[in-house]
């Protein structure tokens, strides 16, 4: 079933770009700059409606083509020092990076390196013999059974300001001793199907998961990402929690990349989701490759998992990112594969699934669609 912010994002997606295709042309240059100027500015006002002004905020881009055409922000990137959110202000997208790590691997594939029906075991072979049930194909489906790493590290102690490295989530995932479900039968989402798949990106490639994106998928785009889970980052946002005395700022320790950790800005975004609509990088068999293969959600649903991005019953590809708790640091992004337009809202309500900014506190998420 279509979400009623889902449907008035569209409404407001034809709106700011000058019309859909059951819109009524325009009659006049003055009336349709008048509509895009309209558009923007509720937008905006969307975001001053939701967002107290030196509370932690959100940033929010459109793209029209791979264009900017439109930036959003409120709010204060860090309360102690009252530094404003800007368009350049940087943040971690958390899982909206697993499509990254997917489009890596599907790179490897289309190489000859390895092959989707391959078995996980081949890879990883310290893991349990469980490991060669499972195939590369169904960690990047989210079709596993392999429970959640994080869940298996709190059960151990730790918390997210604690340090956990790449090789404790490894270990915790070979101290499994059987799969949640049998491989293939059902969809469950789960942040260890990426860890490994970015493992494997690791052993296949003989180059660390974030060397790997850089040179093979954020230069050839010409986009500014950084994969880096822990380090300072020139320009990014304080993440906060909320309570009942206020704000507090919180950190991560948790050193783990394939499943999320780039750090970046919506504008940047809005390039790389161009690539979806486009096919520059990898031409079309990547991009069918991205998308071929997706599995329903849940039983009867129209929604499908692709290779790190939701394919909804409405033709919309979607992925949100949340890390610690998600009131405290959120981003989400939002593909409509309709011929060429795009835009961005603002919504009043949190959902599991909606479109592109980023946020550094508990203000609502945004909604970007980028027409294909």
């Amino acid at each position: 079933m279509r979400r009623p912010f889902s449907l008035l994002a569209i409404i407001l997606l034809l709106s700011a770009c000058s019309g859909g295709h059951n819109a009524k042309p325009t009659t006049s240059t003055t009336s349709a700059t008048t509509d895009h100027t309209d558009a923007k500015a509720h937008s905006q006002r969307v975001l001053d409606d939701v967002i107290e002004a030196g509370a932690p905020g959100c940033s929010a881009a459109v793209g029209v083509k791979g264009q900017v055409v439109w930036t959003g922000v409120r709010g204060v990137a860090d309360i102690s020092t009252g530094n404003p959110i800007t368009a350049h202000t940087v943040f971690d997208i958390a899982s909206v990076s697993k499509q990254f790590t997917a489009t890596a691997l599907l790179l490897l594939v289309h190489g000859g390196k390895l092959a989707l029906t391959d078995p996980l075991s081949r890879y990883v072979p310290e893991l349990p013999t469980w490991a060669t049930t499972v195939t590369v194909g169904q960690l990047m489906h989210q079709t596993s059974g392999i429970p959640e790493y994080v869940g298996l590290l709190e059960a151990q102690g730790f918390e997210l300001s604690d340090r956990t490295t790449e090789d404790q989530a490894l270990q915790a995932l070979v101290g499994v001793p059987k799969l949640e479900f049998q491989p293939g039968s059902r969809f469950e989402y789960s942040n260890s199907n990426y860890l490994l798949l970015g493992e494997i990106v690791r052993r296949v490639s003989r180059e660390p998961l974030p060397q790997f994106l850089t040179e093979q998928i954020f230069h050839p785009l010409g986009v500014t990402m950084v994969v880096d889970p822990t380090g300072p980052i020139p320009g990014k946002a304080m993440a906060y929690e909320k309570g009942s005395t206020g704000y507090r700022a919180t950190t991560s320790g948790w050193e783990q990349v394939g499943d999320g950790a780039i750090q970046t800005t919506p504008s940047e975004l809005v390039n790389w989701a161009d690539n979806y609509r486009t096919g520059r990088l990898g031409g079309s068999d990547l991009l069918n490759a991205q998308l071929s293969g997706a599995v329903p959600t849940e039983p009867g649903g129209a929604d499908r998992y692709g290779a790190g991005i939701y394919l909804l019953g409405n033709g919309m590809l979607d992925h949100d990112g949340a890390w610690g708790d998600s009131s405290r640091r959120s981003v989400s992004a939002r593909t409509e594969r309709r011929p060429w337009r795009s835009a961005a809202i603002p919504t009043s309500k949190t959902r599991r699934r909606s479109p592109i900014a980023w946020r550094n506190s508990g203000c609502s998420p945004l909604r970007l669609g980028v027409d294909r």
